[in-house]
């Protein structure tokens, strides 16, 4: 019994030098894994990021994108631009297209209409007065919706001569009236919308003297 105290003792002491340097041993470790940029616990130590650094990879981001938001709304103004052009370009070309479409198929009908009034103007005997009254007024009738629709008749006898409205076919000299004055109209003339359909066919007055100085 005497002797086992002792060993005891002797085991207390080899279980608190081994505590001993097993705190020494944890400090030392601790002081490792600080220095290479670890935690105890395992995880890798994070450095705070510099403010210069993070403004760095702030403009390289910006720097990134190719167009900026001031060069993208003028990119849009110009597109939106375009496309109004576009716009009025195809409705402009719509109706040129439908103006002319119309002035093709009123030449086309002017001759008839030329027609009608030839047929007015010839005499007709008493029996035909009804019939020509019918005829007067079909022929009123389609001169009115021809208007609507934007024909306008030239006017010419009586007025100055105008070589971008009236095409001169005979001149005739007439006493006390001035040069250049419209004395018949042969055959009417049109605008359509405000553009030239047919000129006028008309015969014009001339002094005696230019006529003259022409033969010659």
């Amino acid at each position: 019994m005497a002797k086992s105290r002792p060993e005891s003792g002797d085991r207390a002491g080899d279980s608190g030098s081994a505590r001993d340097d097993g705190g020494t041993g944890g400090e030392d470790s601790i002081e490792i894994l600080e220095v290479v940029g670890m935690d105890p616990d395992g995880a890798v130590a994070t450095q705070p990021q510099e403010p210069a650094a993070a403004a760095e990879v702030e403009g390289e981001s910006i720097d990134s994108i190719p167009y900026a938001k001031r060069e993208l709304y003028d990119m849009l103004l110009r597109q939106q631009a375009e496309f109004e052009n576009a716009r009025k370009r195809l409705e402009r070309d719509k109706r040129e297209t439908r103006q002319r479409l119309a002035m093709e198929l009123l030449q086309r009908f002017l001759p008839i209409l030329d027609n009608f009034h030839r047929a007015l103007g010839e005499t007709s005997s008493p029996a035909d007065d009804s019939f020509r009254r019918g005829v007067a007024l079909t022929v009123q009738q389609m001169q009115e919706l021809l208007r609507r629709e934007g024909l306008e008749e030239i006017e010419a006898t009586g007025k100055h001569f105008d070589p971008h409205l009236h095409e001169a076919v005979e001149t005739r000299e007439v006493e006390g009236l001035e040069d250049g004055i419209v004395l018949e109209d042969l055959r009417r003339g049109y605008r359509y919308q405000g553009q030239l359909l047919r000129p006028s066919l008309v015969r014009v007055s001339a002094k005696a003297s230019r006529r003259r100085e022409g033969e010659a």
